[in-house]
């Protein structure tokens, strides 16, 4: 599907297609996105790596992802920092995640990489990708 939002300005969150966690994470988002500012793809999507490396994401980070994405305006960002821009972009109440930027990125991101280590351990994994529901495919790329 092709989605042309994505290829301007666009919020894209890249995701863990098999985790849980991060599944359960797109589904807070979808639900909370009342002005449709996000869309989604799998890291696992060739059409989200594929926008990830025109925007400067080597190939071999990529391999090396195994966390959320945010692809905002150009802008990469990477764990604890990619949760904060997407939070902050939901907007409303979420804005104050702004806060967060006060504490150094080396503790936010031991907090998210100990999370990220244990997601498949505390919640599991799929053994297939994410697929969107029909009322949802207009926010996913692949």
């Amino acid at each position: 599907m092709n989605n042309p939002k994505v290829e301007s300005d666009s919020f894209l969150v890249c995701f863990d297609g098999y985790c849980l966690l991060c599944n359960a994470w797109v589904d807070f988002l979808i639900k909370r996105d009342k002005n449709n500012v996000f869309t989604f793809a799998s890291l696992q999507s060739n059409r989200g790596r594929n926008i990830l490396l025109k925007n400067g994401c080597s190939e071999c980070e990529l391999e090396a992802l195994d966390s959320i994405v945010a692809l905002n305006s150009g802008q990469v960002s990477t764990r604890s920092d990619a949760v904060i821009e997407i939070l902050v972009a939901l907007g409303g109440v979420y804005k104050i995640a702004r806060l967060l930027k006060s504490i150094s990125s080396s503790f936010r991101n031991l907090v998210y990489d100990t999370i990220a280590t244990k997601r498949y351990v505390w919640l599991g994994r799929r053994d297939t990708c994410r697929i969107p529901s029909p009322e949802e495919s207009h926010k996913f790329l692949e």
